[in-house]
């Protein structure tokens, strides 16, 4: 079984809504992505931090609707990509993927 190590970062959202650069709503959370990787090889863990996938649509308003779709996310990943599991953390943010 993987362990997770949930590392949300909150960030501060604009009360009136509006956009960010990048089209997304600053009020909800758009995606997600692995911010650290506890993998043993060095070519793994790099591979990890450059995971991110995007809510499509409007995103999440709620951030623990928004934690619970990234875990999913995450958990797929991990699943497809290793045979044997590792603790990544990861957050969900406003902005889409760069």
């Amino acid at each position: 079984m993987r362990k997770l190590l949930i590392l949300s970062t909150i960030f501060a959202l604009s009360a009136c809504g509006g956009s960010n650069d990048d089209g997304s709503s600053k009020s909800t959370y758009s995606s997600c992505k692995i911010t650290s990787s506890q993998a043993l090889f060095a070519a793994d863990r790099d591979n990890d931090l450059k995971q991110c996938w995007n809510a499509g649509g409007n995103g999440y308003e709620s951030q623990g609707d928004a934690m619970q779709w990234c875990e999913k996310q995450v958990n797929a990943y991990i699943a497809n990509q290793y045979l044997v599991g590792h603790t990544v953390s990861y957050a969900v943010e406003s902005t889409n993927c760069k």
